[in-house]
């Protein structure tokens, strides 16, 4: 569930706009008990992936981002950031792209983890591929891309004629180590959640006292 700014920002409307189409009957939300509006995923996605727009995009697409890719990287927290581990990153998806011969549209990057649905230029990579700016998104691993749910986005940005490829494989790591990196990601976004959900209804509380 998104709130009204992180959902009309990912579509890259306003919030007015999407409080019209909610009234007309566009989008459809839930109301929490305060009032609040909360936009589930799924009608944000089906909103982004109507069928008129994907046929207008790939119309619009042209022979030249054949050739034309995005880079996606990403770091779950700042410190890994501070270290130059996301530069690396994208270093390191430059010279594949050199080497592939492939022109960079854009470069994207986010510092968060990879259960966070609200990375900014995720979505914004995920709009710019329904626009037709480029075929082909380069990401180093495919848990830079998400956590879970991979298979899910990959055959979504199929849709608008966009291929992900991975230019790593994950052969270091166990298992062990990978689901405990899992469930370690799971716990704090979810700890998260809970707390913000505490403060919201301690808010609506205070609104109705």
């Amino acid at each position: 569930m998104y709130a009204i700014g992180d959902a009309a920002a990912i579509l890259g409307v306003s919030t007015r706009t999407l409080r019209r189409w909610e009234n007309a009957g566009k989008i459809k939300c839930i109301r929490t008990v305060g009032g609040h509006r909360r936009f589930p995923v799924q009608e944000i996605m089906r909103i982004m992936g109507s069928e008129g727009e994907i046929r207008k995009n790939k119309g619009n697409a042209n022979a030249d981002n054949k050739k034309s890719c995005a880079i996606y990287a990403r770091v779950s927290g700042h410190k890994q950031s501070k270290r130059g581990d996301l530069d690396r990153q994208i270093e390191s998806l430059k010279a594949y792209c050199k080497g592939a011969g492939y022109k960079i549209a854009k470069i994207y990057s986010d510092v968060g983890s990879g259960l966070n649905a609200k990375r900014k230029n995720l979505w914004r990579m995920i709009r710019d591929a329904r626009k037709g700016l480029f075929s082909v998104v380069l990401v180093n691993y495919k848990d830079r891309l998400t956590r879970f749910g991979y298979t899910y986005l990959k055959n979504y940005l199929k849709e608008f004629g966009v291929e992900v490829r991975c230019i790593n494989v994950l052969e270091d790591k166990n298992i062990e180590s990978e689901l405990v990196e899992d469930l370690v990601a799971i716990i704090h976004s979810f700890s998260g959640r809970m707390y913000r959900l505490r403060r919201s209804k301690k808010q609506d509380n205070n609104v109705k006292d």
